[in-house]
């Protein structure tokens, strides 16, 4: 049950390959780094057969995500950079696992310095080669909590060479509380299975028993977002501090940065903001967003994340190829080495998509026709499933109404959909607060209908007039000829948890505008 919650919480797909069979690595395993505040970090060093002091190699670094654990034995993607030529160091997050202290999401003082001591660790091993004293030739591989505290570490410590951060935050208030609404589903799941490994991991550890888990803030914000439905402002600060968007500008290091297009956590707005945040710092960096990421549904793309529809198991998936050409060009330094096109996006076709620069090149606003949803009602006081036929809801039953209108007709030809739309709401909400949640749906001539990636964004509207502009979660989408896209507006959602302040009504006009370019 503990590796099947890691396994779900890290969300790194990684489809079968072959690998040519190799020497098996030399493995160092219960290792404790100190970190700067005496906190105790056990970690695990796999070496190629040809590190040695005379033949030194470089190192990857690799951590776990949330509520997970380290990998103490090869496999996959870590396989293959052995096979390389890499050494491979990957080490129990703080408070998780058989490391000490709390678990701080990654933040500057507690992950980050964790980071700088096991960078100072490798640079200490004769076998990890050098680039100057305390400064190893070391990559960094790693999803979700493995990929925030690589953003953030590399804004603030130069000595990593290369970084590939996958499906990991960006403004973390944003991100756990978008718009004002809890993402119930997701604080939940991270909360109690964190919790649960946290805890029971540390008692039988190299250093000792340890016994922490989460500092008192986390713990705080859960009962905040379970009772009231947001969070106090003190608790949006200790998350911000922790947020990758506060300081990627600052990053000097060539970042690789994957995210997921079905991410419901971290969705794409997120990466878009940091690749735009190290490229405007003119750091080499390079976007490839692909099928996976924080998901309850799983991919729905032909072939999933792997780039090859048709099947191909015995290929590496295309984003795995790019990490491996990412840490040969700049942690080999190999400049020969091709890393792709600096956009690569995978589309709901399975297919991978390059292009130049994002904004996609020759890209422009489309402003879609102006939904008005008439009038639709929200949560009473019971339960059940209200209407959505624009009538109220009978007493004593959930609401959950919605309004469908055509946003962005048929085009008459393929249209590429790579970044983030906007909607302008206005109307009125009756009653003390209204949670409205909004999601693209890609329309078909057949009939069927598909919310674009199974995203869905929530706005809470206090009661009066309505006159706002927000943007919603980020799209990777081709829209092929004959295909429409709708704006659906309900006041219910099961990814989330409003409050109940009571029933409501909602009427409102929306006008999206989308990011298009030609396909």
């Amino acid at each position: 049950m503990r590796r099947a919650l890691a396994t779900l919480l890290a969300l790194s797909v990684v489809p079968a390959f072959s690998i040519d069979a190799a020497a098996a690595p030399r493995i160092e395993d219960d290792i404790v780094v100190p970190s700067a505040d005496g906190t105790p970090i056990v970690a695990t060093l796999m070496l190629p057969e040809a590190a040695t002091p005379d033949t030194p190699v470089p190192a990857i670094m690799g951590t776990h995500g949330w509520g997970g654990t380290r990998s103490t034995a090869p496999s996959g993607l870590t396989q293959r950079l052995l096979d390389g030529g890499y050494a491979i160091l990957t080490w129990d997050s703080r408070g998780f696992g058989e490391s000490g202290g709390e678990a701080n999401v990654g933040a500057p003082g507690f992950e980050v310095e964790d980071a700088g001591a096991l960078i100072s660790y490798l640079a200490s091993r004769p076998e990890i080669k050098l680039d100057g004293p305390d400064d190893p030739r070391v990559g960094w591989i790693g999803g979700s909590n493995a990929g925030g505290v690589q953003l953030n570490t590399a804004a603030l410590d130069d000595r990593v060479d290369a970084i590939v951060p996958e499906i990991s935050w960006g403004d973390l208030v944003q991100d756990l509380l978008p718009n004002g609404v809890v993402k119930q589903s997701w604080d939940v799941l991270l909360y109690g299975s964190g919790l649960a490994t946290g805890l029971a991991n540390g008692l039988q550890s190299a250093a000792g028993p340890q016994t922490g888990a989460y500092p008192p803030q986390i713990h705080q914000a859960f009962a905040e977002a379970m009772t009231t439905g947001s969070n106090s402002e003190p608790i949006r600060d200790w998350f911000s501090f922790r947020s990758t968007t506060a300081r990627s500008a600052d990053v000097r290091t060539p970042t690789l940065i994957i995210q997921g297009t079905i991410d419901t956590l971290f969705p794409l707005q997120d990466a878009f903001r940091n690749y735009l945040n190290i490229k405007k710092a003119k750091t080499p960096v390079k976007l490839i967003t692909y099928c996976s990421g924080h998901s309850l549904a799983g991919c729905p793309y032909p072939g999933g994340a792997s780039g090859y529809p048709e099947g191909a198991e015995d290929r590496a998936p295309v984003y795995q190829d790019r990490i491996v050409a990412w840490l040969d060009r700049y942690v080999k330094k190999k400049k020969r080495v091709k890393t792709g096109p600096p956009i690569e996006w995978q589309a709901q076709d399975g297919r991978y998509y390059g292009a130049k620069r994002y904004p996609l090149p020759k890209t422009k606003m489309l402003s879609g026709e102006t939904v008005s949803t008439g009038t639709i009602f929200g949560p009473g006081p019971g339960g059940g499933d209200g209407p959505s036929d624009g009538n109220p809801a009978p007493s004593g039953e959930l609401g959950r109404s919605a309004a469908r209108s055509v946003a962005v007709p048929d085009q008459g030809r393929t249209l590429s959909i790579l970044g983030v739309p906007s909607v302008k709401l206005t109307g009125s909400v009756t009653g003390s607060q209204a949670f409205v949640f909004l999601e693209l749906v890609d329309a078909a001539p057949d009939g069927t209908r598909v919310t674009v990636d199974d995203q869905v964004t929530p706005i809470a509207l206090p009661g009066g007039a309505v006159d706002v502009e927000l943007d919603i979660n980020g799209v990777a989408w081709r829209l092929e000829p004959g295909h429409s896209l709708e704006l659906e507006i309900t006041t219910g959602s099961a990814q989330y948890a409003v409050p109940r302040t009571g029933p409501y009504a909602v009427s409102l006009s929306a006008d999206l505008t989308l990011p298009t370019a030609k396909a």
